[in-house]
């Protein structure tokens, strides 16, 4: 990977100021409440939804670097592994999960208007505000209750799966069961329908499951994808805490705001909540369906180093060796970093400072975005809050 950190620009200074590209997805925060707009100096653009802030080196939306004006990846003659975003929701969007590399290339070389990557996208996201949204399959117990009360979907499966979920019929394989069960309801006719109709019938108080249910068809009205949200886990980020998305793990986002640091890669295998292409066999073939708790898919920092004044470093280090993230905090006086063998991109949140080199300085404040050249230890300073990300 050596060629992804060539600094070929003598005249860059190890700090450099970078421009970065927003996306106005229809999913996307209104100006006034987005933070992506916020960042941006974009507040008072009335009428435009902001959904993501992208910072790297992806040709979709190339960050710049302001001194030269030239794109980031000119400048370091390479491109960045990773990719670093900032998302405002304000809709559910996209049920949806990310290819291995290796079935990457083959969906790029076949369909490269739908998969225009050949490389993977394991991601993570850090709440900035509370986030919510769906991520991997509820524990068996748990979908079993959801359908036993919800039989208006029984006249339409299969009647083993019918009798499993009746408890007339043991479950010897978990996963298998329920990749039969979401294969036959993700395909199956007015699904939305029948559900709709029995919670607006309903006597009896709704289930967290119902009320999410009915909000989300509020935003999504009769699509398929709204049948997952009884199986899979409602999943509500605190902020600071951290989910793990890696390949072949069906999720979904709903609300709120978050960093989201990712392979560099655009390639997503949908299957409803969009108006985009949806592939639905493709993602049944793909999908891991492995149970596991709401808790069990958070990812905790694997290092913590915080002073009593609530200054230091919290890194989020997932499974993948293409991107990691600091979370720095400066309360007062300053944080120093160590170098980094990469690389990096620091974007600053919350608060005013600087960062320092031996040779550079950079004033930070909310949405300056920063590219620091490999090898460089710096000092944050002030009061600030910065997430760095980079390669492991």
């Amino acid at each position: 990977l050596q060629h992804y950190f060539i600094q070929s620009n003598l005249r860059m200074k190890d700090i450099e100021k970078l421009t970065c590209d927003v996306m106005n997805y229809a999913w996307g925060k209104p100006a006034d409440e987005s933070l992506v707009a916020k960042f941006t100096g974009r507040t008072e653009e009335k009428g435009q939804k902001f959904a993501e802030l992208w910072m790297g080196t992806h040709p979709k939306a190339p960050s710049l670097v302001q001194s030269s004006g030239k794109p980031l990846g000119v400048e370091i003659a390479g491109d960045l592994p990773f990719l670093l975003k900032v998302l405002s929701v304000d809709k559910a969007l996209s049920i949806q999960l990310h290819p291995t590399k290796e079935v990457a290339k083959v969906l790029h070389a076949k369909s490269p208007q739908h998969y225009p990557d050949p490389n993977h996208k394991p991601e993570m996201a850090i709440a900035l505000t509370e986030f919510e949204g769906m991520c991997g399959f509820r524990p068996l117990n748990e979908i079993l209750d959801s359908m036993r009360l919800h039989d208006e979907l029984h006249c339409g499966l299969s009647s083993h799966l019918v009798s499993s979920i009746k408890g007339k019929t043991k479950i010897d394989d978990g996963p298998t069961f329920i990749k039969q069960l979401f294969t036959e309801l993700i395909q199956l006719p007015s699904s939305a329908e029948k559900i709709l109709k029995k919670v607006n019938s309903s006597s009896s108080s709704l289930s967290p499951s119902d009320k999410l249910f009915l909000r989300i068809h509020s935003q999504h009205p009769g699509d398929r994808g709204l049948v997952c949200i009884y199986l899979l886990n409602h999943v509500i980020l605190q902020p600071g805490q951290c989910m793990f998305l890696g390949a072949n793990k069906i999720h979904a986002y709903f609300s709120g705001d978050c960093v989201e640091c990712m392979a560099c890669s655009d390639n997503v295998v949908r299957a409803g909540l969009t108006p985009k292409f949806v592939d639905v066999e493709r993602l049944i073939s793909m999908v891991d369906c492995s149970p596991g708790t709401a808790d069990s898919q958070k990812l905790r920092a694997s290092h913590e180093h915080i002073s009593s004044e609530g200054s230091g470093v919290r890194s989020f280090t997932p499974p993948v060796k293409d991107f990691a993230v600091d979370c720095i905090e400066c309360k007062s006086g300053e944080v120093q970093l160590p170098g980094k063998a990469s690389p990096q991109i620091l974007l600053c949140t919350e608060g005013k400072g600087s960062i320092e080199t031996d040779g550079d300085c950079e004033t930070l404040c909310p949405g300056n975005v920063v590219y620091l050249a490999p090898h460089k230890s710096v000092k944050v300073k002030g009061m600030c809050k910065v997430f760095a990300a980079y390669h492991q």
